[in-house]
């Protein structure tokens, strides 16, 4: 009987032992939580600075590569194809390598109907490790001197809580659109999406590892029936639970397989679930005044002031009126007359809102064309004027309006929508209200480089044609060193090449000034029976290429998938001073690309470049 008496005595002062460390601040080193933190963004910021140092040598190269050849013929840009000895090793094998082979934009699937999303990149996988690693480690490091296990608990409850609150910091900051660390670092901001994803990871795991020492001490005092007795009574632990779940309920929805086949779903409850777990961790941090409620203060308001910032450039524009005009082969050429003048930078993007269609979701899209539309006052009246190319390359009135050309790939939800509203019309064109935010990107630019080549596929072709639009008119005002323009767009079928054509006879009407301007065309379907000039356009070129001459009157293209690497080593053997290779399009024709640019890197001064929108 005293045995029995003993044993219980023990298990109550064993459990009294436990109760302090069962919730607060009791076991949880403070200072250590702030050295973590402070000692992870110094080190991120320390990674910036070296970026942006990185970013302006590569500015400052291409600046002085820019001043001494842009008056140089092609002959005289020799220098400049010869490359270094260490930069060209870097780049190949990291910095535009990717993780394993040439798989990197091309996603893993299961089957024809599902994926698993794509890998990073070699240089993304570094950053990443480098990331998570550091915060096992600031997770790892305990005081493991402690005599009591429950102390330990709460400590590592502590780490892991505290961490998890700091890293949302970084998680919003990858996800948001006006982010200041794209244009300062030169990032895209496909990449920091990427790096969103996996913080994202981190964060759950954090808090599942915080939730999970948590309960491990209620469990050892309570039991599970008073386990979860204050889960259900205590405001504290509800509000803490309640930012659990739809942590879980997050990272379950933004799976790629989920997110890829529901998409529009997908951001409507992930935006409403971000709001639960901002709500849900500011009401339980201030329960027990946590010392992490700042940093969830200086959260919500750097989330409430980047949607401001999106409603103030949308509103700035105010609506514009969207001409949406059918096309064959699946797509819109959509033409969005906005208020006011209109960044002429190339490699540009917008969101676009028709609210007839979805109230307040957007899509982004490339800008492929921008045209002014000069307007003037008369008795109280405005009446269109012109509508020339030339005004694109003079200051814009303020009193004008700008059309901004877009076309948009019939795929599902909101563009399969719009492009069967557009092709019900008796006429093919409709014309909806819409709102536009941006623009955004345009971070590359070629104009110092003697040779540009870049590739095209699908509805990628609307990305490079601003970049083709910016060079051969610096070419005309002598502002650029390029001698030598190749484009090589692909397409399914051969009613996607007349998506662009307006746009792209002006860019062939365009002054050159000895810039040698080539187009190679590849449809990737079966020849149309009615098409019988295939057979001598193979004979006359096998590449496919049409020249500048020609291109007016004989829009010849070859059938078929084009070999990458040869038409790349073709054009590098070809090479005017040095060059650069850009892609646009899907996931197999980038990793294409990439792999055959690097495979010439060593070889001679080649730069390469990809604009993706890989989500």
């Amino acid at each position: 009987m005293s045995d029995t008496r003993e044993i219980i005595a023990s298990m109550a002062a064993e459990e009294s032992s436990i109760l302090p460390f069962t919730k607060g601040l009791t076991g949880v080193d403070l200072w250590f939580n702030s050295l973590t933190s402070n000692v992870l963004y110094g080190s991120l910021g320390l990674i910036a600075l070296s970026v942006v140092m990185f970013r302006a040598t590569q500015l400052l190269c291409a600046y002085i590569r820019l001043i001494s050849t842009v008056s140089l013929p092609g002959d005289g840009q020799k220098y400049w194809t010869h490359p270094g000895t260490v930069w060209p090793k870097l780049k190949r094998q990291l910095l535009v390598a990717p993780l394993i082979r040439k798989r990197h934009n091309k996603e893993l699937q299961i089957s024809a109907a599902i994926n698993v999303g794509t890998l990073p990149s070699r240089l993304h996988t570094l950053f990443l490790s480098f990331y998570v690693l550091t915060n096992v480690l600031y997770c790892c490091i305990l005081d493991y001197g402690h005599k009591e296990r429950a102390a330990l608990l709460a400590e590592a409850r502590g780490r892991t809580g505290h961490l998890a609150v700091m890293n949302i910091v970084s998680l919003f900051m990858y996800s948001a659109r006006n982010n200041p660390l794209i244009a300062l670092l030169g990032v895209p901001f496909d990449s920091f999406n990427l790096f969103h994803r996996w913080v994202g990871r981190l964060v759950v795991v954090e808090s599942l590892a915080h939730t999970f020492f948590w309960g491990v001490n209620n469990y050892a005092v309570f039991g599970l029936e008073g386990l979860t007795t204050r889960l259900r009574s205590d405001p504290f632990l509800v509000y803490g639970l309640v930012a659990m779940v739809a942590m879980v309920v997050i990272i379950i929805q933004s799976a790629s397989v989920i997110r890829h086949a529901f998409y529009e779903t997908f951001l409507h409850l992930h935006q409403f679930l971000v709001v639960v777990i901002l709500a849900g961790i500011l009401l339980h941090c201030e329960q027990e005044k946590l010392p992490q409620r700042p940093t969830i203060y200086l959260l919500i308001s750097f989330w409430v002031a980047e949607r401001l910032t999106r409603l103030l450039r949308i509103f700035y524009r105010r609506s514009a009126t969207a001409k949406i005009e059918a096309l064959d082969g699946g797509a819109c050429r959509v033409t969005f007359d906005v208020r006011g003048s209109w960044s002429k930078t190339p490699g540009c993007h917008v969101y676009v809102y028709f609210p007839a269609l979805s109230l307040w979701m957007s899509h982004p899209f490339s800008i492929a064309w921008v045209e002014s539309i000069h307007q003037k006052s008369c008795d109280n009246s405005e009446t269109p004027l012109s509508n020339d190319s030339e005004d694109d390359f003079r200051p814009i009135p303020r009193s004008s309006r700008t059309a901004v050309s877009c076309v948009i790939a019939c795929r599902t939800g909101m563009t399969a929508a719009l492009y069967r509203k557009a092709r019900q019309s008796p006429t093919g064109t409709i014309s909806l209200k819409a709102f536009i935010e941006g623009p955004y990107g345009g971070l590359e630019n070629m104009r110092s480089y003697g040779t540009v080549l870049l590739f095209a596929g699908g509805v990628g072709i609307t990305h490079q044609l601003t970049h083709l639009r910016d060079l051969l008119g610096a070419v005309g005002d002598s502002t650029c060193a390029t001698r030598k323009v190749v484009l090589v767009w692909v397409v399914q079928s051969a009613e996607q090449l007349d998506w662009t054509r307006p746009w792209m006879e002006e860019l062939l009407r365009m002054p050159r000034r000895g810039c040698e301007f080539n187009v190679l065309r590849y449809v990737t379907r079966k020849a149309p029976e009615t098409l019988h000039s295939y057979e001598d356009i193979a004979l006359k070129d096998e590449t496919g290429t049409i020249t500048v001459e020609e291109a007016e009157y004989q829009p010849s293209y070859c059938f078929g998938r084009p070999d990458v690497a040869r038409v790349l080593n073709k054009q590098f053997r070809e090479r005017v001073g040095a060059m650069c290779v850009g892609v646009c399009g899907p996931g197999g024709l980038a990793d294409d690309v990439r792999a055959a640019s690097r495979n010439l890197m060593e070889a001679g001064n080649l730069d390469f470049w990809e604009e993706a929108f890989t989500w």
